[in-house]
């Protein structure tokens, strides 16, 4: 049998009637609803040209209607909000990449200390990006200037441009001050003619600037400390003993299920296996 043939039906005009009496509804509450213009504008727009969808000719075409992203906003602001967050500790601690206008780690709050170290290692050394020329020369047993190829001698080395003097990169974030002064740390290092005082500040594994380079690397990598080394070795200890129990359990239960023995069972006189 063929289906009678129905009205044809405008479902666009039919929707809009629908939103508009509930639009009209909304107003005469007073409460107004946010999402409910969204909903609205995601809504996909059907226009049936013809008979209804289950007769047969009938065309049909949807227009989705995507909703405006607002993603670029929010990763505008968050890479805002992060530079603004970088920025904030120099702007705060009063952070100087020179060595030589920099304030000593003592003259900050004693809760800032840590925040101000993070602050340097995240700068770095003071290692200008200068020609060899380009450094200024003085008198020390003759016209001398200050060599960059030594940055690559020594990684706690850094430059002063403000006073043409090398200073000590670590020895200012972690050496105490009980040490006594340093002439790499408040008033720099000038006398370009004596090479060997780098080392000689280096001095042995108990020098002051040795126990302040461990102090360094222990603040950067901290898994490093002894605590934590022991912690790993007690880890590593129970997981072996654990494998050992567990094979040992396993071996007993077999003897257990076979019923032997778990030492030699012949208790003569001549036994060494009793």
């Amino acid at each position: 049998m063929k289906r009678k043939k129905g009205p044809i039906v405008d479902l666009k005009d039919f929707l809009q009637r629908a939103a508009n009496k509930k639009k009209t509804q909304e107003q005469t509450q007073g409460n107004t609803d946010p999402m409910s213009t969204t909903k609205e504008s995601q809504m996909q727009l059907v226009v049936y040209e013809g008979r209804p969808k289950y007769a047969s000719g009938s065309g049909a075409t949807s227009v989705p209607l995507e909703p405006e992203s607002e993603i670029g906003d929010f990763a505008i602001s968050d890479s805002e909000s992060k530079s603004s967050d970088e920025g904030n500790d120099e702007s705060t601690y009063n952070i100087e990449h020179d060595p030589g206008l920099r304030s000593p780690i003592s003259g900050y709050h004693i809760n800032d200390h840590d925040s101000v170290r993070r602050a340097y290692i995240a700068l770095g050394p003071c290692r200008p990006k200068m020609k060899k020329d380009d450094f200024p020369q003085h008198n020390c047993g003759g016209m001398r200037r200050f060599q960059p190829k030594w940055f690559g001698e020594f990684n706690w080395l850094e430059y002063s441009v403000h006073k043409d003097a090398a200073y000590c990169f670590v020895c200012y974030l972690f050496k105490d001050s009980d040490h006594g002064g340093d002439g790499f740390i408040s008033g720099g290092f000038r006398n370009w003619n004596m090479k060997d005082r780098f080392r000689k500040h280096a001095g042995a594994i108990n020098s002051a600037h040795c126990e302040a380079e461990e102090k360094y690397n222990l603040f950067i990598k901290p898994k490093t400390s002894i605590r934590e080394s022991v912690a790993s070795n007690t880890v590593e200890f129970k997981a072996q003993y654990l494998a050992r129990l567990t094979w040992s359990l396993k071996c007993i239960r077999f003897l257990l299920h076979q019923g032997l023995a778990f030492r030699g069972h012949d208790e003569g006189k001549d036994s060494h296996n009793k």
